[in-house]
């Protein structure tokens, strides 16, 4: 949805996004966030499993989809961990008018149900892997993944 900001005046989009911390067995679900076919000079990261909620979608059953799409996993008993803001400037998207984007991240912590591990075909996300949380501090991650995880980190 494009508006004109009360505080600048400028035009701006607004996205709201779903992800998942999902974990089992002691591994973390994370998929390779990979824009490639649209920046031959972009650099994948890892990040949670999600993505953009459709227009009327229940956030929790689109956390849900983002799942199962970006996975081949299904998800349930989600939890509220995070809500979080930002802004895209229009120069760094990779579609809309080239407004800056204002976007709300709601994470949850899913629990596994079912499902086969696979990748996304034609999607934004290219891999899909389980990693611990050792590995996961050797990966080039979204911001998001860090975040989470300290916010999840066992208590010692």
């Amino acid at each position: 949805m494009t508006r004109r900001s009360e505080h600048t005046g400028e035009f701006f989009d607004t996205r709201l996004a779903a992800y998942c911390l999902v974990e089992h067995e002691g591994k973390v679900l994370l998929t390779l966030w990979d824009m490639r076919h649209r920046d031959p000079k972009f650099t994948p990261r890892w990040s949670l499993p999600g993505g953009g909620i459709d227009l009327g979608e229940p956030i929790i059953e689109g956390a849900k989809r983002e799942v199962y799409e970006e996975t081949g996993y299904a998800v349930g008993e989600l939890a509220l961990l995070d809500v979080t803001t930002g802004v895209i400037p229009g120069a760094k998207r990779y579609s809309g008018e080239g407004h800056p984007m204002q976007t709300v991240a709601v994470t949850y912590r899913a629990k596994l149900t079912g499902g086969d591990l696979r990748h996304e075909v034609n999607g934004s996300t290219s891999q899909a892997a389980w990693f611990t949380r050792e590995e996961i501090q050797q990966l080039n991650c979204i911001e998001r993944v860090d975040s989470i995880l300290r916010l999840t980190a066992p208590r010692e």
